[in-house]
């Protein structure tokens, strides 16, 4: 039988490799092993993390074998004897040299060094000799600098896994490894997700999350709505008793056991080198008894927890501040100074004892706080205990805070809002008061002080029962300078049309001022129905909101056909949503049409509800729809400049609204100069004169209106500008051939000094450049020359945009000036005709109103200045332009439902409100 260079048949070594199958063999030497007091002849052979002891003869059969995991200490005895202990026995292996022994012990002192990067030779060799020793330090090391120059994809983890696989006897699943190993690796992800492996069997996962025990690499471990079971439970308190790099750990909804949080804290605690600082646990059924083992447990944290989420764990209130045990919820909190992101949010904890606790921990460093849902004491209080204004008065860093669903007595709401407006520390706060069930004692409590909050910016009021009582918190919030968020949704359950209208009107009178800093508004969920058009037909050229909720207000195809119409003219909206309306395949089609020409909207979440009803009736439609809808919205998303139709149609609003008024306003002051003309006497002729030239510069302001829009139209060139920014083009283009030259030589160079035995030869070296050479010339220098270009179009198409903006100022402003004008010559007229004994009504009753409105004010005409007349006008025309009429629809009875308009403070109102004529 002939043999292998070590000694071993030829024909027993293809029999070995047979009987491995698929395992890798690293080495294969022939031993003894020692039996009782005899040496026998066996052969070892090593895989990657595996020894077998095979009898040296045929067939071949496994006398024994054991995982590189289960070596607890090696002691080398003589020079070719060796006493390997494991868990499960003991080893003692006399080689043929002492090179094979040496092969040996390194490879197992390797192995582990990969599993277990703060393993040392040290701890596993026993009497070896020196020069061993030394050398197995030296290799060693070399290896630790080798693993922390290039550990691996994610640090090694596949390695560490196939370890786990192979000492417990599971089968090695490849997808984990790829998964790792690719789609991890190349997204540089250090977030390990148990999501991404649900489909496997718990055990699987169970060693997946016992791989990252040691690993250098993953900082976080995520799990949402999937259910842990015992053995994967058991891996995760093992990696956190041993990580020293897991730094967050999401195990939401996840059915923990009611004892895990307990065994965690005590796992934990046992572990002073963990850098764990963020922890949820949220939506599992923990115990008290858990948070009073954190509690004891947390001042051992060495960087403090940062975060904590306990929503919906079950937590009552014998864990929450004031239950009596020293070691509680407040305990914990007053521990966490560092603590930033606090959830209780669905729990059995009272607010009033929280906020205690608060104030004595971590309220300089708190940045997100979420109690919602949770009850405001268990007690019935007659006083509202004074932490809650102090935490809010004193908090430094506050940024979310979420009360939606407490039941917050007012007196609560009024201590929040009066700490917030003591509190100059924080800024662009999002306050939640949803579903809180405040009605007319909240919203006065609102309407008192939240103008004075500077600090809100995003404000939730939705499901309040505010219904009778939003004119006036509307009118509050419009107070506030602060606040570009607010959502109203939910109470709008207002018995009379006319009282509905009225509130509808005043958000669209909010949304139009000049100096609104409202830029994103919520009605969801409100059932407005055909009052959503209202809302709808005010956003037409409006400049303030760049998003809007109009979800849940079944306003049908009619609706959808208005939302169509606005957004061909709104040029500011960046988010609509607009789900659960009614909207049939025909309504998303008109939409999904109009957005054809619009290039400002970037995001419109797909209403996925109607669409679905919609696909029943009209799948076809509705594909159709979804489609024109996606592809509008990814269009926008990728323009960077905006066409100059969209600037034009701004200003085609703006020029013919802006004639009609002046030519409105001049025809009321010619009738006022003809009847006073008529008078005898002098005594208004300065005034008469005045009005007569207002009205010839309005005329000719008006006439010059398309000229000033027609300069501003014209294509900006500048012959300079343009050979500057071509020469500067063709600067950057001979740069970057130069870099991609640099690129190219780099690489080689790179590639030389690692492999210089192969780059250096000629052939290869050509092969190398001209690879590189068709990866260029197939990116087409990265379309550098494209890119260029582009770049030179957007300059310019960014100068037109700025000349028509300029020229839309320049133009408002003459007509601001044109009006105010007329508006003065008008009321100077309107004072005189009494002065001559004329009845003004009585001789023109249809502008009695006009002269009216401005009286309203309780002031005579002439103590108004020209710039409070300019602003008024200024909003007045605003609005004028901006709002499209209401549209009539025809019920099922055939009634004609129309809502009129009446331009009383620049505000459409209902027939009999606010102040117009029945």
């Amino acid at each position: 039988m002939a043999s292998s260079p070590g000694g071993i048949p030829a024909e027993l070594q293809e029999s070995i490799s047979a009987f491995l199958g698929t395992k890798k063999v690293l080495l294969v030497m022939s031993i003894q092993l020692q039996v009782k007091s005899k040496y026998y002849d066996y052969i070892l052979v090593l895989t990657p993390w595996r020894a077998y002891v095979l009898p040296a003869m045929l067939p071949v059969r496994v006398h024994s074998s054991f995982s590189f995991l289960e070596v607890r200490e090696m002691t080398v005895q003589e020079p070719s004897l060796v006493v390997i202990e494991t868990d499960a026995m003991s080893y003692a292996f006399r080689f043929m040299s002492f090179d094979d022994l040496e092969q040996v012990v390194i490879h197992v002192t390797m192995s582990l060094k990969k599993v277990f990067p703060d393993s040392s030779p040290g701890m596993l060799l026993k009497n070896s000799p020196p020069n061993l020793y030394e050398r197995i330090r030296q290799i060693t090391d070399s290896l630790e600098e080798m693993l922390q120059s290039s550990p691996g994809p994610c640090g090694g983890f596949s390695e560490t896994y196939a370890a786990l696989c192979d000492y417990n006897g599971f089968a090695f699943r490849e997808e984990i490894q790829w998964d790792v190993d690719n789609i991890y690796h190349s997204q540089d992800c250090r977030e390990f997700n148990l999501l991404d492996f649900s489909h496997l069997e718990s055990r699987d996962v169970a060693l997946s999350v016992a791989a990252l025990s040691f690993n250098l690499w993953f900082t976080k471990l995520s799990c949402k709505d999937f259910r842990l079971n015992q053995e994967i439970s058991e891996q995760l308190l093992y990696m956190l008793s041993k990580s020293v790099m897991l730094e967050e750990l999401v195990l939401e909804n996840s059915g923990l056991k009611a004892d895990f949080a307990q065994r965690m804290a005590q796992a934990l605690s046992n572990h002073p080198d963990s850098v764990l600082h963020t922890i949820n646990l949220a939506g599992n059924q923990l115990e008290d008894r858990g948070i009073v083992a954190f509690s004891r447990h947390g001042e051992k944290c060495p960087k403090g927890l940062q975060s904590l989420s306990l929503a919906r764990t079950m937590l009552t209130a014998k864990a929450a501040p004031g239950a009596g045990d020293p070691w509680n919820l407040q305990s914990l909190l007053h521990q966490c100074r560092a603590l930033s992101h606090l959830s209780l949010a669905g729990t059995d904890c009272p607010l009033d004892a929280l906020f205690g606790a608060l104030i004595h921990g971590c309220h300089t460093s708190l940045v997100h706080l979420d109690l919602s849902r949770n009850m405001y004491s268990h007690k019935r209080v007659k006083t509202i205990s004074p932490d809650i204004k102090e935490f809010f008065s004193q908090a430094c860093a506050l940024r979310h805070v979420s009360l939606s669903g407490t039941k917050l007595p007012a007196d609560a709401v009024r201590a929040l809002l009066q700490g917030l407006v003591d509190n100059s520390h924080i800024s662009d706060l999002c306050l939640d008061l949803s579903s809180c069930e405040l009605r007319s004692a909240g919203a006065q409590v609102i309407q008192d002080l939240i103008p004075d909050a500077s600090s809100i910016s995003d404000l939730d009021l939705s499901d309040n029962g505010f219904d009778p009582d939003m004119v006036t918190l509307v009118l509050s919030i419009g107070r506030s300078k602060s606040i570009r968020h607010v959502s109203l949704g939910k109470n709008f359950n207002i018995k009379s049309k006319e009282g509905l209208l009225d509130v509808l009107h005043r958000i669209v009178q909010l949304t139009q001022e000049d100096d609104c800093p409202l830029q994103s508004l919520s009605v969801a969920e409100s059932r407005l129905k055909l009052g959503t058009n209202v809302l709808l037909s005010a956003l037409g050229s409006n400049t303030s909101l760049i998003a809007l909720d109009i979800s849940g207000n079944a306003m049908g195809d009619t609706g959808a056909k208005m939302l169509a119409k606005a957004l061909q003219i709104n040029t500011k909206l960046r988010t609509v949503v607009w789900d659960r309306n009614n909207t049939t395949a025909h309504g998303l089609l008109e939409v999904a049409q109009a957005l054809e020409r619009n290039y400002t909207l970037k995001s419109m979440p797909l209403p996925m509800s109607d669409v679905m009803q919609a696909y029943r009736s009209h799948p076809e439609k509705t594909e159709e729809a979804v489609h024109k809808l996606q592809s509008c919205l990814a269009r926008n998303q990728l323009r960077r400049t905006l066409p100059t139709q969209t600037f034009r149609l701004q200003q085609g609003i703006l020029t013919t609204s802006s004639e009609q008024m002046v030519n409105e306003i001049c025809l009321s002051v010619q009738k006022h100069v003809d009847i006073l003309s008529a008078c005898p006497g002098r005594e208004a002729e300065v005034d008469i004169l005045c009005a007569e030239e207002a009205i010839r510069n309005a005329n000719l302001s008006v006439s010059i209106l398309p000229l000033l829009y027609e300069a501003g139209n014209t294509p900006y060139q500048n012959g300079k500008l343009q050979h500057k920014l071509e020469c500067l083009t063709e600067e950057a283009s001979q740069i970057c051939g130069r870099e991609i030259q640099a690129i190219m030589q780099a690489v080689l160079d790179t590639a030389h000094n690692l492999c210089p035995a192969v780059v250096q030869k000629s052939r290869v070296r050509d092969q190398l450049i001209n690879a590189m050479s068709e990866r260029i010339y197939l990116q087409d220098h990265l379309n550098l020359s494209t890119v260029l270009d582009q770049m030179v179009n957007d300059v310019f198409s960014k100068l037109n945009e700025i000349k028509l903006s300029v020229t839309a100022a320049v133009a408002d402003c003459i007509m601001d000036a044109v009006l105010g004008d007329l508006t003065i010559a008008q009321c100077k007229l309107a004072e005189s005709l009494p002065r001559q004994g004329l009845d003004l009504p009585a001789l023109l009753p249809e502008l009695a109103e006009d002269d009216a409105v401005v009286l309203m004010r309780g002031r005579n005409a002439p103590d108004l200045t020209a710039e409070e007349y300019k602003m008024a006008l200024r909003r007045k025309n605003k609005h004028f332009r901006s709002i499209r009429p209401t549209p009539t629809v025809r019920s099922k009875v055939t009634t004609r439902v129309s809502l009129c308009y009446d331009w009383v403070w620049g505000v459409p109102a209902l027939p009999g409100v606010g102040g117009s004529k029945q």
